[in-house]
């Protein structure tokens, strides 16, 4: 896949989100999160049991600080990258990678999904539009830190190559980056989505 180059970050004003469908057939949108866009990271948390949470956060927060806001809604379309699912107009889960200071082709994946829509394939969802994206900006490997009992989240990963290994009492998942197959989302039309306006149809991927 040819990369996204000189990337402007996206606000939901400018763009339409993006049409996916679940397998039990239930539609959501999805669309980048804006910086410092903290409503729809509150609602998914406030979706999410303290299991989810721990599974998420890897601690049972009861909310989350005005310093973890700041830093998870400091996105900029390019080194930190958030996209937002939602269903009938509710958040419902996001998706986000975070570029490696000291090795920027390499990223930090993370999902967050409310307990109402898990186990039933948005996770999926959330992966290949953030690999996706992941993959257009220059990103060729991913990593990720689990719970031992995020089994959900370790199977995803696995799907795009992700082996995981126990270190210090958690999972530490990486490997090269590699998009799901069959796809889960209208790539193109993400990517054209993501271009805001400067399409280009060599980065055509299906």
């Amino acid at each position: 896949m040819a990369q996204v180059q000189n990337p402007h970050p996206l606000t939901s004003r400018q763009v339409d989100p993006l049409g996916a469908r679940l397998p039990d057939g239930t539609t959501v949108t999805l669309r980048p999160l804006v910086h410092g866009e903290t409503a729809p990271l509150l609602g998914v948390f406030e979706g999410m049991s303290m299991v989810s949470r721990w599974m998420r956060y890897l601690s049972g927060l009861p909310r989350l600080s005005p310093g973890m806001l700041s830093g998870l809604t400091d996105v900029d379309g390019d080194h930190h990258v958030a996209w937002l699912a939602s269903l009938d107009d509710e958040p419902v889960g996001i998706a986000r990678y975070v570029r490696l200071k000291d090795r920027p082709t390499t990223a930090e994946l993370a999902f967050e999904v409310v307990d109402r829509l898990q186990r039933r394939g948005l996770g999926t969802v959330l992966l290949d539009t953030i690999t996706t994206v992941a993959a257009a900006r220059g990103i060729r490997r991913v990593q990720a830190t689990l719970a031992p009992s995020n089994t959900a989240s370790r199977r995803l990963l696995a799907r795009i190559g992700a082996t995981a290994r126990h270190v210090d009492g958690l999972l530490e998942a990486q490997g090269p980056l590699r998009l799901l197959d069959p796809p889960a989302v209208d790539r193109s039309a993400l990517l054209r989505l993501l271009c805001a306006g400067s399409w280009d149809a060599a980065l055509d991927i299906g």
